[in-house]
């Protein structure tokens, strides 16, 4: 062997040496670093309680039945699979029955992927003591979810003061509070599609349109005064006397009709059907009580009602996705934020203010009425929005919105900054200074990922990256918001906390670009542009890069909700908007939207729209028709 070959095999047997030499080291902890770990893991033991006296700890537990901190799930694989469900193994038995009666296949859990590895949780809603299973949550399942969409979609308001002033100036009729209540009682009727003006026409069955009415929006009490309590919208009675004075002095003398149009036309038809229903019998309403005729009285009348000052829940949307008005992704953020009807208890003023008078315990109050209420976006635009009229009800996005309904996140994290707002506010809001709003922003990432982190069983209820997005953006706008008073940093804090600090705490927020409406949003939040920036409250789904990406719905509204809430206001975008959703003849709870939700989730709300009675007692699987009634065609 050569010197130079020996060389070699001395400098590799060297090297291999030296590598093992350093493994061992790397492998074994000298006595400092084993107390370090020590003295680490006894701290750790000091925060322990703490952590257990956090809601999201009871939470965890209540949904898990164990250790939320602990990181193994010993009983996975063992779980039962679907069996472990109440509400799959009853699916399994309707498709049984289902597949058995029709002769075609349906429901069966022994196609595609096994469901139940692992745990199949349920889902505590709010505070509010309920329990449901995920598949309640689907908007196909609840009840309460489709009526919040019908509720949304049969409202259209209408100005009145248009067509009295055409009545008293081109055909010298007098407007009168006989008269006033004389059209109303009128209205009650053709909105139920009764027939006023012809004889020979077709009516509806007032069972089928119970749900059909209108009532009065006026600021004015000597108006009000002279309605029958049954015909106008309680302000004084329904909001905290000093939300209730602003609302009457913005909405003025002014007289507005809301009118609900049957749950079962926009069903049959779509929101764009609500306007024309309420134009045609708006308008021969005020024909009847009015006793008119002429061609140019009644074309004017039609135009007024149609078209002029008139309020649509939505716009029209985007070519390809073209709908007409008061569907879904028509409908501004600043309504969603003025259907919400939270914090009609609480006294119009600051925020800040308000945690200085009230304690920790207004700051919670608060608090918990911005968790409850951003809720409700989420079934709009995840739900209904993205998991729904885009997706074709794929279901996912409905596991998405399940993050706002579940309590113990979003109260968690939001409890934890309302004691620290109680503390250190001192009556005064925060400056609109980024620089000083991000370092607030900087907290809660840190905070949220830190949870996640410390509770796996919250990472596994979350388990998507929209989900803890969904959480992160709603947190940061609200308290953004809150703390400001300005929906534009609420939704700068939002789109910042998801587009870089979150990404840069876990170098991801979830699939297909989860953050791109946030990294478009930043720059957008400075631009006046229609379709970029315009003010927060306009903006909405309609806005194309807002359909990009589930988990933001609530997002925007916690901007704009927690801002209204942050600089004491009475509303978002409009005063007729938000007296209109608290009228409590409504089916859906807009004051308590989670519980609605939570009921039917139960099977304990009940709808409007049901065609009960039209259909003949029958089996539930027999299409509403008896076989015995089939007939031949007659000769």
């Amino acid at each position: 062997m050569t010197s130079k070959e020996e060389k070699l095999k001395k400098f590799v047997e060297e090297r291999k040496k030296k590598a093992e030499e350093e493994m061992v080291k790397d492998s074994t902890m000298s006595s400092r670093e084993v107390d370090y770990v020590r003295e680490l893991y006894r701290a750790s033991q000091k925060f322990i309680d703490i952590e257990k006296g956090r809601d999201i700890y009871q939470t965890m537990k209540e949904i898990w039945n164990a250790e939320p901190l602990y990181e193994v799930d010993e009983k996975m694989y063992h779980r039962g699979g679907y069996r472990q469900s109440t509400r799959k193994k009853e699916f399994v038995q309707a498709g049984r029955e289902v597949a058995q009666r029709r002769g075609i296949p349906s429901y069966n859990r022994a196609v595609g992927l096994p469901v139940g590895q692992r745990m199949l949780e349920p889902m505590p809603v709010g505070k509010w003591g309920i329990i449901i299973e995920q598949d309640d949550s689907h908007h196909m399942n609840n009840a309460a979810i489709q009526q919040l969409n019908d509720d949304i979609k049969r409202t259209v308001i209408m100005n009145l003061d248009l067509a009295h002033r055409m009545l008293q100036v081109r055909v010298g009729k007098e407007v009168t509070p006989e008269t006033l209540n004389l059209y109303m009682e009128t209205l009650q009727h053709t909105m139920g599609a009764g027939a006023v003006a012809q004889e020979h026409m077709n009516e509806v069955n007032p069972y089928l349109v119970k749900d059909a009415w209108a009532k009065i929006i006026t600021g004015s009490d000597e108006i009000m005064d002279g309605l029958e309590p049954a015909f106008y919208i309680h302000i004084d009675e329904l909001f905290h006397p000093d939300r209730a004075a602003a609302l009457k002095k913005a909405i003025g003398d002014s007289i507005w009709a809301v009118l609900r149009v049957p749950t079962l036309a926009v069903r049959m038809s779509d929101g764009e059907e609500a306007g024309r229903w309420a134009a045609m019998q708006n308008t021969m309403a005020f024909i009847s009580a009015y006793q008119l005729s002429g061609e140019h009285v009644i074309s004017d009348l039609a135009y007024a009602f149609k078209h002029a000052r008139v309020i649509h829940m939505g716009d029209k949307l985007w070519y390809s996705r073209m709908r007409g008005r008061n569907e879904i992704g028509g409908i501004p953020d600043g309504f969603i934020s003025d259907f919400i009807q939270c914090e009609r208890d609480l006294p119009m003023i600051p925020y800040a203010e308000y945690v200085q008078q009230e304690g920790d315990k207004g700051a919670r109050r608060a608090m918990t009425r911005l968790a409850e209420g951003v809720s409700m976006a989420a079934m709009l635009d995840n739900t209904l929005w993205l998991g729904f009229y885009m997706s074709g009800g794929i279901g996912f996005s409905n596991t998405v919105a399940t993050s706002a309904l579940s309590g113990g996140a979003n109260e968690d994290v939001l409890g934890e900054f309302s004691s620290l707002a109680s503390k250190y506010l001192r009556g005064k809001p925060i400056a609109t200074n980024w620089d000083i709003l991000k370092i607030l922003v900087n907290m809660i990432v840190t905070y949220v990922i830190e949870t996640y982190e410390k509770f796996p069983t919250l990472a596994e209820l979350h388990w998507g990256g929209a989900h803890k997005t969904s959480i992160m953006g709603t947190v940061a706008s609200g308290i953004g918001g809150l703390l400001t008073g300005s929906s534009t940093m609420g939704l700068w804090a939002g789109n910042y906390a998801i587009a870089y600090a979150m990404k840069e705490g876990w170098l991801r927020t979830g699939w297909a670009g989860q953050e791109i409406q946030d990294h478009l949003g930043l720059p957008y939040l400075c631009s006046y542009r229609p379709e970029e920036g315009n003010l927060t409250e306009f903006h909405g789904l309609n806005y194309p890069f807002h359909s990009y990406s589930a988990g933001h719905g609530n997002q925007r509204a916690s901007a704009n909700y927690g801002a209204m809430i942050g600089r004491g206001s009475a509303w978002v975008l409009s005063p007729v908007v938000k007296v209109a959703f608290a009228d409590p003849h409504l089916a859906f709870d807009f004051r308590r939207p989670r519980y609605a939700i939570g009921r039917a989730g139960l099977k304990e709300f009940a709808p409007d729209g049901e065609r009960t009675a039209i259909l003949p007692a029958c089996d539930i699987l027999d299409r509403g028709i008896l076989k015995e009634i089939y007939k031949e065609f007659p000769m």
